[in-house]
């Protein structure tokens, strides 16, 4: 819809409670636009007209789309909020966008909110603090609800220790208390978070949601299988976390809530029935107590409410449990019961022992954690290198997306805006990942950095980048391939530098052209001067990424890949390239960092 133009809404939906929400929300704009069903009603659609899909309805699939509409639709899909993540793959691949059910008026006045996987949700950093304190603050939206979720419930099951039951509890309530902070609390206003937190003690797992809502009274939600509440559309998850959840509370004003989960019964409790056990066979009386710095807790004891006096008293031995104190066994005088104490006594010690191991590897889940979380950290400040394509639009059409394997790589993209409204596009691949290939990527975006400040064409750039680069990549054994371009609008061509970069194309009505190798990869071989070549690019686009995208074979080459779909079918849209080479790419089964760009002034 462009500015001016009357409004119409197609809603593709078998559901007359949908397109009852679609037409109340709708009425709430000024003016209200036009809502019309689909089916029970024959309708002359316009390839211009919005076009909202209910992802449920079977007959909604995109060859029937795209044969009733044509393939100019702009198809959004309608979808409740619990289904994004299950529908995140397709949703991704070829809606035009999507809208969250029940709707509201500014969704309706085409403010989207767009698809993002889990794995492109940026700055969600993870801290583990020594205690074992899990904090995260993320902005508040529903890309981020799933890898919120479930990076912190890995966090959880290592730092508390919980059984897959237990886990499965906390991941069906945090993504609920999650999602209503998102979508009833802090809203999609800019700058609005959310903050999750979880601490594990020895009685258990709390976990707190907050959001900067105003709040609601959880107790003015009607239970949902009574007759007041069965026919509500929404009711915040209650029931199902009050179900699943050990413990369920909010604060005075309803906008924080923490969800309990008992822990597994401390082990030292556990062996009460048969330390009574023990008693009753062998006749031996004594008392197991754990000491603290601040005090102590028994056990067991024998001589409790015992009506007898507790006799003269020996303390057996003492074992360390590491930070949870120390056992100390006291029993009557040995000489009543030698042998029994002796068994009592290995037995007890070897409880000791294995809490001991308990607790080193509970310390050793919570470094891992800590080193996990400062991963996190340090590929966000990686990705934050790169420049974001959208401060270059005033010049064009451009997109680029950067995927680690691991949490730090070695691919990376560059733009530099170049006088004369030129645009320079780099991309090079190191030769590993990890944070050795990082570290030269580092380098590398500095080197690229100080070179295009001083020359202007691309060979002269190579030369100067690898003066700088030459000694780092000697000393790590490393090498990168690596492609830089020029586009010059002005005089309609692009001139390249490409240093064994295997993958760069020039896509427009010639066809696809590949830009071929000129020299080989940077720190493979001595170099004197890199070269460089000039190709008419006038309306054209520039598409090159890394071999991750290339894993089994190149995508360009593929008929039946989507990108090759897209570049036959003339789309030769940046963004819709880079979305169709990462679609391609098997995000399951990938060894190699990912990394496409595409530009087209």
């Amino acid at each position: 819809m462009r500015d001016g133009d009357p409004a119409r809404i197609l809603v593709l939906s078998s559901r007359p409670d949908i397109l009852q929400a679609v037409a109340d929300a709708a009425a709430e704009i000024d003016p209200p636009p036009e809502v019309r069903g689909l089916f029970g009603r024959p309708l002359t659609v316009l390839p211009t007209d919005l076009i909202l899909v209910d992802v449920a309805e079977p007959r909604a699939t995109m060859p029937y789309l795209h044969r009733r509409f044509g393939a100019a639709s702009a198809l959004v899909a309608l979808v409740d909020g619990a289904w994004v993540d299950r529908l995140g793959s397709a949703l991704a691949e070829d809606w035009t966008d999507y809208l969250f059910y029940p709707l509201n008026a500014a969704e309706l006045g085409l403010v989207w909110r767009k698809h993002t996987s889990p794995a492109e949700a940026p700055d969600l950093n993870l801290d583990v603090d020594e205690s074992g304190h899990i904090r995260v603050v993320f902005p508040s939206h529903v890309r981020y609800q799933r890898a919120v979720v479930e990076r912190v419930v890995v966090a959880c099951r290592h730092l508390a220790d919980l059984d897959r039951e237990t886990a499965f509890r906390l991941r069906v309530t945090l993504g609920e208390a999650v999602a209503n902070a998102i979508l009833y609390g802090s809203g999609d206003r800019p700058g609005a978070v959310v903050r999750v937190s979880a601490k594990a003690d020895a009685e258990g797992l709390r976990v707190k949601v907050s959001d900067e809502g105003s709040g609601f009274d959880p107790d003015a939600v009607p239970d949902p299988v009574s007759a007041e509440g069965i026919g509500r559309p929404r009711g915040r998850g209650l029931f199902l976390l009050r179900q699943l959840a050990d413990g369920v509370a909010f604060n005075e004003t309803g906008n924080r809530v923490t969800l309990s989960f008992r822990g597994a019964p401390d082990p030292l409790v556990r062996i009460e029935p048969l330390l009574r056990r023990f008693a009753d066979v062998t006749g031996l009386r004594f008392r197991l107590d754990r000491l603290f710095e601040d005090g102590s807790q028994v056990l067991f004891d024998s001589w409790e409410n015992d009506e007898e006096s507790s006799g003269p008293e020996e303390v057996r031995e003492t074992w360390p449990l590491g930070d949870a104190g120390r056992l100390r066994l006291v029993h009557e005088p040995a000489s009543r019961g030698e042998a029994a104490a002796t068994l009592l006594a290995g037995w007890i010690g070897a409880v000791a022992e294995g809490e001991q191991s308990r607790e080193r590897l509970l310390a050793r889940r919570l470094r891992r954690e800590r080193v996990l979380a400062e991963l996190e950290i340090a590929r966000d400040l990686q990705l934050k290198l790169l420049p974001p394509p959208e401060d270059f639009r005033d010049l064009g059409r451009i997109a680029a997306r950067c995927d680690p394997a691991l949490s730090l790589g070695g691919d990376f993209y560059y733009l530099v805006r170049l006088a004369g409204g030129c645009l320079g596009v780099m991309l090079g691949d190191v030769s590993s990942h990890g944070p050795s290939a990082a570290l030269i990527m580092a380098r590398t975006l500095s080197a690229v950095v100080l070179a295009t400040g001083v020359e202007a064409e691309p060979a002269a750039v190579l030369d100067a980048m690898h003066g700088q680069l030459r000694a780092a990549l000697d000393a790590t054994e490393m090498y990168m391939t690596l492609f830089y371009g020029v586009i010059d609008p002005g005089r309609g061509e692009l001139r390249y530098a490409n240093a064994g970069h295997p993958y760069a194309y020039l896509l427009g009505s010639s066809g696809v052209r590949r830009l071929t190798a000129l020299d080989p990869p940077v720190g493979v071989a001595a170099v004197r001067s890199y070269r460089q070549a000039r190709v008419p690019a006038a309306g054209e686009t520039l598409l090159a990424f890394t071999d991750g995208l290339a894993e089994l074979s190149d995508p360009l080459e593929t008929p039946d890949a989507r990108v090759r779909r897209r570049i036959d079918r003339g789309d030769l849209d940046p963004e819709v390239l880079v979305a169709a080479l990462f679609a391609d790419s098997d995000d399951e089964m990938r060894l190699d960092d990912r990394t496409a760009v595409a530009a087209s002034l």
